[in-house]
């Protein structure tokens, strides 16, 4: 396992990460994170958390906005869309970068990989997440004999500890988490369960229970969400015509796709995109 190392430039994370074969990254959140790149919705194939010991703004995880103040936590699951809006006071605090494949193998529980939400911990949780953050930090850069399984292990203390408090409906059992994982590494392309039940090697029976019960949405819920976001993140951000976004998504006919993002969203595609450029101009 290669860890990554360092504090990058400020535009250079991703890149960073790619470069060095990286797994994990500990960086400053003030450089990091809501900086000027990252108040352009984007998303990432890592895992993101984000602890603020100071600053004001709001984060917006898959259009779901949340106000964002010191003592603050968020995580950013693999493939979710994000992107912050600065308040007036300068966000600072620690950004914990991860790929969820280095918590896939022995003494590491996947299945907490798919969180995302945010947590206000109470003082004796903050103090432990400061603990945790703090060896993290010296593992990184001291890199001793046995720092890569250190490193496991502390991130996956500090997961389990924000596995407790952090919902957003997606901790799940394995195959439910598997199944969520595979909803948003489709980036919307509209798939049905039974196309993700053969992937999974299970029934689509089965797959609709385990999910069900789990997260208390069914799975063809969860896809449709899939396909919304990233509709509403292409319309938002390119400019795609309504048959080329619906293409790009698997949808033959580009008036289905019209009246399938209506229903879902309760408006059209042109009028989303209008409210959005709207949006963008006054800020």
């Amino acid at each position: 396992m290669t860890v990554a190392q360092g504090r990058p430039p400020l535009h250079s994370i991703d890149a960073t990460m790619a470069a060095a074969g990286g797994l994990f990254l500990l960086a400053d959140l003030r450089t990091q994170g809501p900086g000027p790149w990252a108040e352009v919705p984007h998303r990432h194939d890592f895992v993101e958390l984000a602890w603020l010991s100071a600053g004001s703004g709001r984060h917006v995880i898959d259009f779901q906005e949340h106000t964002a103040e010191p003592g603050d936590l968020f995580i950013v699951a693999a493939g979710q869309m994000h992107h912050w809006e600065r308040g007036e006071v300068e966000t600072d605090g620690a950004l914990v970068l991860f790929r969820p494949e280095l918590l896939l193998g022995r003494g590491g529980p996947g299945e907490w990989a798919p969180l995302s939400g945010k947590w206000h911990p109470d003082p004796a949780s903050a103090a432990r997440i400061d603990s945790l953050l703090a060896q993290l930090d010296v593992e990184q850069r001291q890199r001793a004999p046995g720092h890569e399984l250190a490193i496991r292990s502390l991130l996956t203390a500090l997961l389990v500890l924000c596995g407790r408090y952090v919902s957003s409906g997606t901790v799940a059992d394995g195959l439910a988490a598997q199944f969520e994982r595979l909803a948003r590494e489709s980036r919307g392309t509209l798939r049905t369960v039974a196309e993700c039940a053969r992937e999974l090697s299970v029934t689509p029976g089965h797959l609709s229970e385990v999910v069900s019960t789990a997260t208390g949405r069914p799975p063809g819920e969860i896809l449709r969400e899939a396909v919304v976001y990233e509709a509403q993140r292409l319309l938002a951000r390119s400019d795609f015509s309504c048959a080329q976004i619906a293409r790009e998504l698997g949808f033959d006919d580009a008036s289905y796709f019209s009246r399938f993002f209506r229903r879902e969203v309760g408006m059209t595609p042109s009028r989303f995109r209008d409210l959005q450029r709207d949006h963008i101009s006054a800020a």
